[in-house]
């Protein structure tokens, strides 16, 4: 078999291949062997079948066979021969047999990129210390402890943290805003009885009037108050978007939240055997998170060198591809955050280009770890691959041979071992990187 390569740009090749007659002739025969054996034709016995029948009945998927083992047989041969290494195929320019009876083939190729990695041991990472302090856990502790408050009436003023029982009544440009709002009015045109929780010290809050936890702080039963809300212009009740409604509010009862002591019947109501035991738990979630933290920042600065100083053309259908899912991937967030479709259409511009970018990134960074891999001797193997489907399947809460079964129905194998793969490449590297601690930054002044 005669072989030519020609590299094109943006990861392109043209692949020629002559195959000689003796080759085509040898593979036809061991095709039309196969359908004489396996084949069945009425009136005929399995294997009794004449060639001739055979060739004539199935002359269309024969030659299809032929073309694709001939044309697999060239693609192998110029990855042995020239080290072309075939991602998909971009255009078929020519598939020929010749009088002769040999095969001319001319494909044009998408190829992996030819990368020229750098040294990536050793990479030079910089991280902040994080420590897990008494103070983080203290803090833990004491936020779990006012989830776990119990109001009790108080006869101080309402401050941060407390909870005020309210009624009140609104009105919009002089007249009662029920009257204008008639059956859209609800809660927002008055109200008793109402609960209203005060954030702490430096907290937002969560109210659906403009303005009311601030009003009632410093209110104590029995006083009364006026305050203006201003609505939004994009308010979805139109009757007050864009505009400022009077309240008056009388407070007629205030709560305090008591909260737990922090004991060993704390720690056994939610879990633990004990404060102490409590303690260590608590710290223990924070090392695993400090960990996970840790880990992320010194992959991105690994990952971020690797791509600054590797230049190489991406194959393109990959990258559109890559786009295509980020772009999925940012509508989603999008939708979830609370934007519209006009508010999408309106960054559709900007949307797309940063799904580009960030698709680029994505290829380049996989591309490079694949090197690495290779370099390296990393694989995945059969029990790695089982241990996926199994947590998988864990999470799923579901039968592990079904997921298993849905996995390889929709050929998701192979992307399965490449996740495990670009995982435990990266692994490699942050174990050999340089990493060096740094104080963080006083912030004291």
């Amino acid at each position: 078999m005669n072989i030519s390569v020609e590299r094109l740009p943006e990861c392109k090749a043209r692949l020629s291949a002559a195959i000689p007659a003796e080759t085509v002739k040898k593979t036809r025969r061991e095709i039309v062997s196969a359908y004489t054996t396996q084949a069945k034709v009425p009136g005929f016995r399995p294997g009794k079948i004449p060639v001739a029948v055979i060739e004539k009945r199935f002359a269309g998927p024969i030659e299809d066979e032929l073309k694709d083992r001939l044309a697999r047989s060239a693609y192998a041969e110029a990855r042995t021969k020239e080290d072309l290494i075939i991602l998909g195929i971009a255009e078929v320019e020519r598939e020929v047999f010749e009088a002769d009876g040999s095969y001319m083939l001319a494909v044009e190729v998408v190829t992996e990129p030819e990368i020229e990695i750098g040294n990536y041991k050793g990479i030079p990472v910089e991280i902040t210390k994080m420590e897990v302090t008494d103070e983080m856990i203290n803090g833990y502790l004491d936020n779990t402890r006012k989830q776990q408050a119990v109001p009790k009436d108080s006869d101080k003023a309402a401050g941060p943290g407390d909870i005020s029982v309210i009624s009140y009544v609104a009105t919009l440009e002089g007249e009662p805003l029920a009257d204008k709002l008639e059956t859209e009015a609800g809660p927002l045109a008055g109200g008793d009885d109402h609960w209203v929780d005060l954030p702490e010290e430096g907290a937002e809050p969560r109210e659906f009037i403009p303005g009311l936890a601030a009003a009632v702080v410093g209110l104590s039963a029995g006083e009364t108050k006026g305050f203006d809300a201003t609505y939004a212009e994009d308010f979805p009740i139109p009757a007050v978007a864009g505009k400022t409604v009077s309240y008056e509010v009388t407070v007629k009862q205030v709560k305090e939240r008591e909260l737990p002591e922090l004991n060993d019947d704390f720690a056994k109501a939610i879990g633990a055997e004990s404060v102490d035991v409590l303690r260590e738990r608590v710290r223990s979630q924070f090392e695993m998170q400090r960990e996970r933290m840790r880990s992320q920042i010194i992959d991105n600065q690994i990952l971020g060198h690797l791509n600054q100083d590797a230049t190489f053309d991406l194959p393109q259908h990959i990258v559109f591809n890559e786009t295509q899912r980020q772009v999925n991937q940012m509508v989603s967030r999008g939708y979830e955050q609370g934007m519209t479709e006009s508010d999408i259409q309106e960054n559709q511009e900007d949307l797309l280009k940063n799904a580009e970018t960030q698709a680029k990134n994505n290829v380049k960074t996989m591309f490079i770890l694949d090197e690495i891999a290779k370099a390296e001797g990393i694989t995945v193997d059969d029990n790695e691959m089982s241990q996926r489907v199994a947590m998988i399947a864990y999470q799923q809460r579901r039968p592990i041979k079904k997921v298993a079964r849905e996995l390889r129905d929709r050929n998701a194998f192979g992307e399965i071992r490449q996740d495990i793969l670009i995982s435990k490449t990266i692994e490699f590297l942050r174990a050999n990187a340089t990493v060096t601690e740094v104080d963080p930054p006083d912030t004291s002044e």
